[in-house]
């Protein structure tokens, strides 16, 4: 058996509890099998030991929805991203966007659809141990109604581009498009049912599925044991997206009391992807091509998402993290989202917890990663500082002294 011992000068094991001081975390076989208070002088025999007694020892954190194959930053070229060169290209520039994650603290990561299944192809090199890399749960082709969310008119009805979405319409081509995604190996299901809407801000959302087309998608990925992920805006799109089974909600700007009891009762999770409306906010009319009805419709998302996380905390909800880093938010930034939870009301440690332990429940893996806990995965990031007086130290890679999972120091070289 490979054992090894972990001094922790501070300890947040992702739970809650308050930190703890000067910790021994014994790691056999890649699982935390103790976790005390440290020895004054810790037996070492021929346990290896990593020293972290001077810094902050926290779980590996976790972004509960990205996109992995797109850079993100100030650009609207999101969906030409798989033109711009061959699908292995893109692949390459896929791996290299979850290693600054990785480098960064994130571990484990959500990614919520990708064209061609690329995101499928780099979780499959990682796990197949051909390539160091987090774990990643993956959506392979999210699906949309015709001319939907992710089936917009980029390009001439005279081109055809094959593999960039799953579109689909009815309720027999949502079944299938479902089974086909769980054929080639999605953890998650991704769909479209509401957008935002820019026509009317009294009604900022528009449906696009229907409840016939939404539920067969829900029972096919939960007869195969998979979730899914809703992008969602408010009205009737999320009230038919929660009667058909739907296992998180994504953005979800404007929810009533009605929703927000169903989804308590349903366990449903709530990923309000703050950052990414912020940072679309500061880009605004200077770095970004936005026509005045979307600038006006993206300021009413800002004003007005900070009372629904409020109300959402009030009652309840499990609220994770999640950036959509890959659109607009750059990966590496994705600890953004944590200080958003802090401005919305959260307590620094509630915020580490959705970016933690929920989150880990949100993308499946609760019993696996989430919290330093005995039983689970040895999955955990040194920091230098006092990560809960200063969260921000999370967005300097100078502070993420090392990067473990499993036991293993996996801080990529970048």
């Amino acid at each position: 058996m490979n054992t090894m011992r972990l001094t922790a000068g501070t300890l947040i094991d992702g739970t809650g509890k308050a930190p703890a001081h000067n910790m021994s975390v014994t790691i056999r076989d890649g699982r935390f099998v103790s976790i005390e208070p440290q020895a004054p002088q810790p037996e070492r025999g021929n346990e290896g030991v990593i020293d972290a007694s001077t810094y902050t020892v926290l779980p590996g954190l976790i972004d509960a929805h990205t996109h992995i194959h797109t850079p993100g930053g100030p650009t609207d070229n999101y969906a030409l991203a798989q033109l711009k060169g061959s699908l292995g290209a893109l692949a390459l520039e896929t791996y290299k966007h979850v290693l600054v994650d990785l480098s960064m603290g994130y571990t484990a990561l959500r990614s919520l659809s990708s064209p061609a299944y690329v995101d499928i192809s780099v979780r499959d090199s990682i796990d197949g141990g051909i390539l160091p890399g987090p774990r990643l749960k993956v959506a392979g082709q999210g699906l949309t109604a015709t001319g939907g969310h992710m089936d917009k008119a980029w390009w001439s009805p005279d081109l055809n581009v094959e593999g960039r979405t799953g579109v689909c319409d009815g309720p027999w081509a949502c079944r299938k498009a479902a089974r086909t995604q769980l054929k080639w190996g999605a953890d998650v299901l991704k769909i479209n049912p509401c957008v935002g809407d820019y026509r009317n801000l009294h009604t900022p959302w528009r449906q696009e599925m229907t409840y016939e087309e939404i539920q067969p998608i829900c029972e096919e990925a939960h007869w195969a044991g998979k979730m899914v992920a809703a992008h969602t805006a408010g009205g009737r799109g999320i009230t038919d997206s929660l009667r058909a089974g739907v296992d998180t909600l994504e953005h979800a700007h404007w929810l009533t009391d009605e929703q927000l009891e169903t989804m308590v009762a349903a366990g449903t999770f709530y990923v309000p992807t703050l950052i990414v409306n912020t940072r679309s906010v500061e880009q605004g009319g200077g770095q970004r091509d936005v026509s005045p009805e979307a600038w006006a419709w993206l300021n009413k998302v800002y004003e007005e998402k900070w009372e629904t996380l409020r109300r959402a905390k009030e009652v309840g909800v499990k609220i994770a993290a999640g950036t959509d880093a890959g659109f607009v938010v750059p990966h590496g930034e994705n600890a953004l989202e944590i200080l958003e939870l802090i401005k919305g009301g959260f307590t620094p440690m509630e915020a580490l917890v959705a970016a933690t332990q929920t989150a880990a429940e949100c993308i499946g893996m609760g019993n696996e990663i989430g919290s330093i806990e005995v039983g689970k995965r040895a999955d955990f990031v040194i920091v230098n500082g006092d990560v809960l007086a200063d969260p921000s130290l999370l967005l300097d890679r100078a502070n993420i002294m090392a990067v473990y999972m499993d036991g293993v120091n996996v801080t990529p070289s970048l």
